[in-house]
């Protein structure tokens, strides 16, 4: 399936997984920048420590490249259904 045929076929769910992808992408900023990188072997865990940070940007990481997957998932044009009838 095609992106087109994708938006035409269901507009809400592929605009929907494209909010959510910019929606990870900023969310995944904000934590990065939210804690200082220089303190990763302090040991107060307290308020936003490094370890927490880092972890936090991992899994966000993980969810942007699992709907990046998708969004090429949608770009393909194979496995593609054969027509019928059959042309031989």
């Amino acid at each position: 399936m095609t992106i087109r045929t994708a938006l035409r076929t269901s507009r809400l769910a592929t605009y929907a997984i494209l909010f959510v992808l910019v929606w990870l992408l900023l969310t995944t900023y904000r934590v990065a920048t939210s804690f200082d990188w220089s303190t990763i072997t302090s040991p107060s865990f307290t308020g936003p420590n490094a370890v927490g940070g880092i972890v936090g940007v991992v899994v966000l990481i993980a969810l942007v490249m699992l709907l990046i997957a998708l969004y090429g998932e949608l770009s393909e044009t194979e496995p593609a259904p054969e027509p019928w009838p059959p042309s031989e």
